[in-house]
């Protein structure tokens, strides 16, 4: 029961010191009082609908208006909590020789956020409808055990079709391998290069950035030196650096003044911290709401005109992230060239994990070292997704309402919404300098390996998750732009991540114990196409030879050790496809219960 206009007056809020600086009251509601006006007001705002929008909305499937009342929903509660009733505004330093660097929080703290909204529903334990997530478990289940029971069919047909279908699966990491060595090289030759020249400075000047952070438990420590990456960018005057932390964030009024006096006088154009509220109905914790929440706030308070915003490019990145220190001018170059494709293109910078990786088990190095090598050789070719730390103008972010606040997985649901807002497909452009991201990692081998998977394990059940609203939002994309970017996705992440190395274990028994009579030929081909495969891995190692050095990351991998983790990648792949094989069946029987984004440990970083 949310409480009455006369109570809230009593309701304690921020405090502020004699600097200026928000300190939180100890005394706090534990609930904020609904607003059934500002509701009613937006949602008439919402609902003037045209005609042929009324018809449309009473000709979608049960499923998709599903997800639109939700999204609808979402939409109304971003808009409800930017109301000065609901959110705290102020100026955390008096020197006025500069802009103000601002706190954006919620009135008060640990509240459970009512908004009187009728479309809200719980979330329910487990999937209450077919969910479109399981043609990826039917394709594990089709090719991995296709090996075991072909040869009763007919043994002929078995040493034929096995190695034939393993081919594919090398040809796929061929394709990959060529495509990643050669936007390596792009980043190679691009190392000296300086962008600012590139085009007339004024021209360069008009284009503004916003760099979104999120934050929650991260130690500070990591969370400066990522911003620290921030401030030493050339074109350091054009950003407005926003630190969105949580509500639950230990000390986080602590953190926002150790940040602002340690990067007040950085050159940022301006500084924002939001603080996002806990307890909102039909959000999920995590990068996406909190993205949402701090996107949102920050372009209120900066109060950027409609006509602007196409020369406002937003960059979102981790607490793990450091950039090159030409990523704004190469970020800007590329867009001016591409002609300021506002609605049409992502920027991508390839990741690369030699975070103090050289000191981390195989299984992380090895994983990261790949990582790398699909980001360069199939995520950016075949525009599949962006990931983790990426660019888009502040028209399209506005256009396809931001980020969701209810799924984990912020770049891959971004893309889609977009796709969805814009009827077309996106192209994602590649920027011409490597970002530094921290791999996952730990205290000891245990408990890094166990992050290794946990994160595996949530990458998994989000691809998962955001197929499903991809299959439901198709209908508003052009069939052939939808049917090409769905197979392409179903290929990567259902075929090659998850399949592929099962299937190269299931095939290696079958040949080995069940098929008869196998041609020497036919051995030898396969002989072979393991040999092709372990190359294309090899470039994975030849590229993390030199890109870490335009970084200027210093790592010390002795030969042998480097030889040993070579030759342990297709295990590591192999274990990587277990986890994402048992993280699909989760998702299948529990449903969005296990949709949830646990952020991984980032201490020993």
């Amino acid at each position: 029961m949310g409480i009455t206009n006369n109570e809230f007056e009593s309701v304690p809020i921020h405090e502020y010191s004699d600097n200026g600086s928000s300190v939180l009251s100890e005394d706090s509601n534990d609930k904020i009082a609904s607003l059934p006006n500002e509701y009613v007001e937006i949602q008439m705002e919402q609902q003037n609908y045209h005609k042929d929008e009324y018809y449309r909305e009473r000709s979608l499937s049960k499923a998709e208006q599903k997800i639109n009342d939700m999204e609808q929903e979402a939409e109304l509660v971003s808009q409800i909590l930017q109301r000065p009733r609901y959110t705290s505004v102020t100026s955390i330093t008096n020197n006025k020789s500069k802009h103000d660097d601002i706190v954006i929080s919620t009135i008060s703290p640990n509240a459970f956020i009512e908004t009187g909204l009728t479309l809200h529903r719980d979330m329910k334990p487990g999937s209450q409808r077919f969910r479109w997530n399981i043609l990826f478990n039917i394709l594990v289940w089709l090719i991995v055990p296709f090996p075991f029971w072909i040869p009763f069919v007919s043994n002929k047909v078995a040493y034929y079709m096995i190695p034939s279908i393993q081919g594919v699966f090398v040809f796929m990491w061929i394709i990959i391998a060529v495509f990643a060595l050669k936007n390596a090289l792009i980043l190679y030759f691009n190392r000296q290069r300086d962008f600012t020249k590139e085009f007339d400075r004024t021209e360069m000047m008009r284009i503004r950035h916003i760099f979104l952070m999120s934050c929650y438990k991260e130690p500070i420590d990591l969370i400066s030196q990522s911003i620290q990456s921030v401030a030493d960018q050339t074109e350091v005057q054009q950003v407005t650096m926003v630190i969105a932390f949580e509500q639950r964030t230990p000390d986080k009024e602590e953190k926002c003044k150790f940040l602002e006096e340690k990067f007040g006088d950085c050159g940022f154009e301006r500084i924002i911290f939001t603080i996002h509220p806990s307890g909102v109905p039909n959000e999920i914790p995590g990068k996406c709401s909190n993205s949402n929440y701090g996107i949102r706030m920050a372009v209120q308070q900066m109060a950027i005109e409609e006509k602007d915003a196409d020369n406002v490019l937003v960059t979102t990145c981790d607490t793990d992230s450091k950039f090159h220190p030409q990523y704004v001018a190469a970020l800007t170059y590329k867009y001016l060239k591409d002609g300021k494709p506002a609605l049409t293109t992502l920027y991508q910078s390839p990741l690369i994990y030699n975070w103090k990786l050289d000191s981390l088990s195989v299984v992380t190095r090895v994983t990261g070292l790949l990582r790398s090598l699909l980001m360069l050789g199939a995520l950016i070719p075949f525009n599949i997704n962006t990931m983790s730390i990426y660019s888009y103008s502040l028209s399209l972010g506005k256009k396809g309402n931001y980020v969701h606040p209810a799924y984990q997985m912020e770049d891959i649901i971004c893309l889609i919404r977009w796709m969805g807002i814009t009827g077309q497909r996106l192209k994602i452009s590649l920027v011409p300098v490597p970002v530094l991201s921290g791999p996952t990692s730990g205290e000891t081998v245990e408990t890094e390996v166990m992050e290794w998977a946990r994160q595996a394990r949530r990458w998994t059940i989000g691809a998962a998750e955001v197929f499903h609203y991809f299959i439901i939002k198709s209908r508003r994309i052009p069939a052939i732009a939808a049917g090409c970017w769905g197979v392409t996705f179903i290929i990567y992440y259902g075929i090659l991540l998850c399949t592929g190395g099962l299937y190269g274990l299931t095939s290696m028994l079958s040949m080995l114990l069940i098929v008869k009579d196998v041609p020497v030929i036919i051995k030898y081909i396969m002989y072979g196409m393991l040999g092709i495969q372990m190359l294309t891995f090899l470039i994975a190692f030849i590229i993390d030879g030199f890109i870490a050095k335009l970084l200027n990351i210093q790592e010390c991998i002795f030969i042998v050790r480097n030889f040993y983790h070579f030759l342990a990648t297709p295990f590591v792949l192999l274990a990587y496809s277990f986890v994402e094989l048992y993280a699909l069946h989760e998702v299948l029987i529990f449903g969005k219960k296990v949709c949830k984004h646990g952020a991984s440990a980032k201490v020993v970083l």
